[in-house]
């Protein structure tokens, strides 16, 4: 049987933040200049999470590192729902908003959902038997929405006419 260990949550919210630092960059005229930067250092202190959990891996127990690790993620997490806030409540722009949450907000809380009720189940914690299957569910049906207002009746008008 496998064993994830705590430190994975700080590897996946490391990623989260370069990715953000990523795509900020590339849409550079939508956001502050210095936004892609911002998330190059979360996603470095991320790294250096994970530097002083190896060199302390005997001082800190696993309970420890697993709090720090969910929050680095929490953070993760809520730092790309900020930027789907920012881009449709103070830019205006509703349709990169409903892009950036189908593309961006939607994968990134499924897969933690899953890498999180997945650690649970392996460390012996009991959790209801249809939680992954209604995470799953939940986040198609959510995914499903979210393409349906993205794409809309003009889109979907204009493509049946050809």
């Amino acid at each position: 049987m496998a064993i994830l260990l705590p430190e994975l949550f700080a590897m996946l919210s490391s990623d989260l933040f370069l990715m953000l630092s990523l795509l900020t960059c590339l849409m550079e005229d939508k956001f502050p200049k210095t936004m892609p930067y911002i998330y190059q250092i979360a996603a470095l202190m991320g790294f250096g999470n994970l530097l002083v959990s190896k060199l302390f891996l005997g001082v800190f127990d696993e309970y420890m590192r697993f709090w720090y690790s969910f929050f680095y993620l929490g953070v993760g997490l809520a730092n790309i729902i900020a930027v789907n806030i920012y881009l449709a409540v103070t830019k205006k722009m509703w349709n990169l908003a409903k892009i950036w949450s189908v593309g961006v907000t939607f994968p990134a809380t499924f897969i933690s959902a899953v890498f999180i009720y997945n650690y649970a189940y392996l460390q012996g914690t009991v959790l209801p038997p249809l939680m992954l299957p209604a995470i799953l569910v939940l986040s198609i049906a959510m995914l499903a929405i979210a393409l349906g207002v993205l794409l809309g009746p003009k889109l979907s008008s204009k493509t049946w006419r050809r």
